[in-house]
C-alpha cells in the first residue's frame, strides 16, 4: 500500500531573523545592537532547505518539524506499515552504514518498507555533482529534516574535503520503495531518516547558492576552510 502524502509545513511557520546594522544603519539610527530583519516565511520543503543554507541558528526548525510530524496521522500511518522490529541489517546500516551489508540493507528495504506517494519531498545532504543523472548503486539515506540533512552533510568531513556543501530536496516523481526508522525508542529517532534503496534516479532541476562564507573544520591541526553552501532541487525519476 502506498503511504499517504507528508508535509510538515503545510502549517507555515514565520521567523524573525536578527541581523548586523550596516555602518550606515549605526549612524543613521544611532545604534550598535542587533536589528531585526523582515520575518521569513517558511511554507514548503525548499523554503526550509533555503533557510537552514542561509543561517546558522537553524536547531529549532528540526523541533518544529518533529512536533508537527508527531501530530498528524499521515506519520503515524508511515510507521505502522513498518515492521514493529527494524530487519537486521537495516539497524546495522542505521549504526555505522560504512561497515553495513548494502546488498542485505537494500533487499531488506525491498522487503519491508512501502511505496512513498508520487510528490512526497525528503532532504539529503551531500555532493550532487556524483549524483546527477546517475542510477544510483547503494541505498540512499533521505530526512524528512533539513537540517538533520545539513548535519550529515558535516559528518566524516564529507563537506570539507568536498569544498562545498549541497543540501537537497528530493521530489519523487514516480512511486518509490523506502523503509522509515522509528520516532521514538532509538538513539538516532531525531533524525527523522528514510531509507531509499538502490536503482534510483535523480534528475537535478535547479541550484542556488545560499551562502559562500560557511566555516568548516576536519581537525583540530588542519586550517578552516570557508565554503559555499549550495540548495539543489531534484526529482526521483
Amino acid at each position: 500500500m502506498t503511504l499517504p502524502l507528508l508535509d510538515p509545513f503545510s502549517a507555515p511557520v514565520e521567523v524573525r531573523e536578527a541581523g548586523l546594522p550596516t555602518l550606515q544603519e549605526i549612524a543613521a539610527n544611532e545604534q550598535r545592537h542587533r536589528i531585526e530583519t523582515d520575518p521569513i516565511s517558511i511554507s514548503d520543503a525548499l523554503d526550509a532547505a533555503n533557510y537552514v543554507g542561509r543561517y546558522e541558528d537553524h536547531n529549532w526548525l528540526n523541533n518544529h518539524i518533529t512536533d508537527a510530524l508527531k501530530k498528524t496521522s499521515e506519520y503515524k500511518a508511515w510507521h505502522r506499515a513498518m515492521p514493529s522490529r527494524t530487519p537486521k541489517a537495516i539497524a546495522a546500516y542505521q549504526k555505522n552504514y560504512a561497515k553495513s551489508d548494502l546488498a542485505t540493507v537494500d533487499s531488506e528495504i525491498n522487503l519491508h518498507g512501502s511505496p512513498l506517494p508520487v510528490g512526497q519531498q525528503l532532504f539529503h545532504g551531500g555532493l550532487w555533482s556524483s549524483m546527477s543523472g546517475a542510477i544510483t548503486s547503494r541505498p540512499l539515506s533521505t530526512s524528512l529534516s533539513p537540517t538533520v540533512a545539513f548535519s550529515n552533510a558535516l559528518y566524516r568531513a564529507k563537506a570539507y574535503d568536498a569544498g562545498r556543501l549541497d543540501l537537497i530536496v528530493l521530489r519523487t516523481t514516480v512511486s518509490t520503495n523506502a523503509f522509515v526508522f522509528k520516532s521514538k525508542g532509538t538513539k538516532l529517532a531525531h533524525e527523522l531518516e528514510v531509507l531509499l534503496p538502490a536503482g534510483i534516479s535523480l534528475k537535478v532541476l535547479s541550484e542556488t547558492c545560499a551562502r559562500t562564507d560557511y566555516r568548516v573544520a576536519k581537525a583540530i591541526d588542519d586550517p578552516v576552510k570557508t565554503i559555499p553552501v549550495y540548495v539543489v532541487e531534484a526529482e526521483i525519476a
